[in-house]
C-alpha cells in the first residue's frame, strides 16, 4: 500500500488528535504530505492509536510504522513532536507518586524514546530530516504548581540541544530544534483557567489572557514556516520573535 503513496514528504506528529496538534495534520495534509498522527483519541485516516503514558506499548507502535516508512524513497522527512500533558496542576506536596510518573511518562521518557526511535529508522535516509520538539515557555520560567510541566519541558529543550551537537557531525544528519508556540487557545488553557487559585495561584493571569489566545491554525502556519525555512539545528524558536 505505501508504494502507492504519490507524496514524497512525509510528516510524523504526535499528539495529533486535538488543538496544534491537529492543526498541523491539517496544515501538512493540505499541503499534500503524506502525514500519520499519533494519539489516543484521533478520528481522521492519518490517525494511530498510541498512549504515551505507557512508552512501552506506544513506541514499540511508533517504531513499526517508522520502520515501514524509512523504506519508502522520500524527499523530507519530519517529525513533529507534540504530545504533552499539563497535569496534575498542584504544589509539590500534594501530587501523587502514580501522577508523577504518568506526566513524566509522557512529557519526557515517551518524547526522548520517540525521538530515539525515529533517528534509528530515518538516520541513513537519504531525505531532508527535521525533528520538532514543541516546547514552552515553561521551559525557561518556572511555574508554581507546574512544577512537572516545567521541568519537562527544560529538560527536552536540553536534550534537543545535545541531540543537536551529535547530529551536527553525522553523514546524514536529522536537524533537531525546539519551538515555543506561545499561549493557544486550546484545551489546555481551559484545563488551566478552571483550576482553582489554591492549586494554581497563577490561574487569574491566564482567564485574563483569554481574549488574547492564538489561534492553533495560525501556529501550524508558523511550525511549518520553520520546517521549511531550513531551520539551525540546535536551536529554540519562539513565535514570539516572529511578531
Amino acid at each position: 500500500m505505501m508504494n502507492q503513496l504519490a507524496s514524497n514528504r512525509l510528516a510524523l506528529i504526535t499528539g495529533g488528535s486535538q488543538g496544534l496538534g491537529a492543526a498541523l495534520v491539517a496544515h501538512y495534509r493540505a499541503q499534500g504530505w503524506v502525514v500519520r498522527e499519533f494519539s489516543r483519541s484521533g478520528q481522521s485516516d492519518a490517525h494511530v492509536s498510541a498512549d504515551f503514558a505507557e512508552p512501552d506499548v506506544a513506541v514499540m507502535t511508533l517504531d513499526a510504522h517508522f520502520a515501514e516508512f524509512a523504506t519508502q524513497p522520500w524527499d523530507e522527512v519530519l517529525l513533529i513532536n507534540n504530545a504533552g500533558m499539563l497535569s496534575p496542576i498542584a504544589p509539590l506536596p500534594q501530587l501523587q507518586d502514580a501522577a508523577i510518573a504518568a506526566n513524566l511518562n509522557v512529557n519526557v521518557m515517551s518524547a526522548i524514546r520517540v525521538i530515539a526511535a525515529f533517528m534509528r529508522r530515518f538516520q541513513d535516509v537519504a531525505a531532508t530530516k527535521t525533528v520538532v520538539q514543541i516546547s514552552s515557555g515553561a521551559a525557561l520560567r518556572g511555574y508554581g504548581s507546574w512544577s512537572l510541566y516545567c521541568a519537562g519541558k527544560a529538560a527536552l529543550e536540553h536534550f534537543i540541544r545535545a541531540v543537536a551537537v551529535e547530529q551536527a557531525g553525522a553523514v546524514r544528519p536529522v536537524v533537531c530544534i525546539s519551538l515555543d508556540p506561545d499561549v493557544m487557545d486550546t484545551r489546555m488553557q481551559a484545563e488551566i483557567r478552571g483550576t482553582s487559585a489554591d492549586d494554581f495561584p497563577d490561574v487569574a493571569r491566564f482567564i485574563a489572557r483569554r481574549d488574547k489566545l492564538r489561534t492553533p491554525e495560525s501556529v501550524a502556519v508558523y511550525v511549518a514556516g520553520v520546517v521549511a525555512s531550513g531551520p539551525e539545528g540546535g536551536a529554540r524558536y519562539d513565535i514570539e520573535e516572529a511578531d
